[in-house]
């Protein structure tokens, strides 16, 4: 199996410093001297931030074969081993961590479910982000794909060296618009450990669904910045509402 996923929408997705920042917090605190299996590793910045705060060992797990040699060729000689793993499916080696970046537009459609049912089966629990609260809401659009500028005073200094050691030119500008909007009717319909998810009937009022990730109780909100370049669009509730029980099919069906 091989994806294909543009060269910058993996960098720009770390300029979220909403996101970002949160689990550069959670590596920072909780590295050193650890194992940590990097779940689709991308483009290498959670692997490189483990070892940089005292990972005793990190495995970098990517499916992607031209993101697999570009990795490989970046952590060589370093206490870092690339893997060219599917997640979903392959044994994944033990750790103390285990990083994953699997949550989609609505947590459902990165196949999270897929990662968590072969962790379950291998008896890996030990996951981060591992908590998961979705909303449901009605989003009202006000103005969409306003170019706006980036305040580099919230992204992380670590994540500034890495785009700098990676030659990696910062210019939201270019990837990135702000999408104005405004939530009402918002409902809490999830709430619990990731696991949960394989046993969760999707039942969503509003006409979309945002997330809220976890690293044990510090969560981080999907649309918190208000800014990516993702389609509020694809915030869409409605096509994921059969998706768990499609998934638990599939599984069941392959055991």
């Amino acid at each position: 199996m091989n994806t294909s996923v543009p060269d910058m929408y993996v960098w720009e997705m770390l300029l979220d410093s909403n996101r970002s920042n949160a689990y550069i917090k959670y590596i920072k605190q909780n590295a050193k001297d650890k194992v940590i299996v990097d779940c689709g590793a991308g483009s290498g910045f959670f692997t490189w931030l483990s070892l940089r705060y005292g990972a005793s060992k990190v495995y970098s797990c990517e499916i992607n074969s031209q993101s697999y040699n570009i990795l490989r060729r970046k952590f060589r000689n370093t206490k870092a081993e690339v893997l060219n793993i599917d997640i979903f499916n392959d044994t994944l080696p033990k750790g103390d961590i285990y990083i994953h970046e699997l949550f989609g537009h609505c947590a459902l459609t990165e196949g999270i479910a897929f990662f968590l049912n072969n962790c379950q089966k291998q008896q890996i629990h030990n996951i981060f982000p591992n908590n998961l609260r979705l909303i449901s809401c009605n989003i009202d659009h006000l103005q969409q794909k306003v170019v706006t500028e980036l305040d580099d005073k919230e992204l992380d200094a670590d994540l500034l060296e890495y785009f700098r050691v990676n030659n990696k030119e910062l210019n939201p500008n270019k990837y990135l618009y702000n999408t104005n909007y405004t939530l009402s009717n918002k409902e809490t319909i999830f709430d619990s450990n990731i696991f949960d998810l394989l046993d969760f009937k999707f039942n969503a009022k509003g006409t979309h669904t945002y997330f809220e990730a976890g690293f044990d109780d510090e969560y981080y909100s999907s649309l918190a910045k208000k800014q990516n370049s993702w389609d509020i669009k694809k915030q869409v509730s409605h096509p994921y509402n059969a998706y768990i029980p499609y998934v638990k099919s599939l599984l069941n069906r392959n055991q």
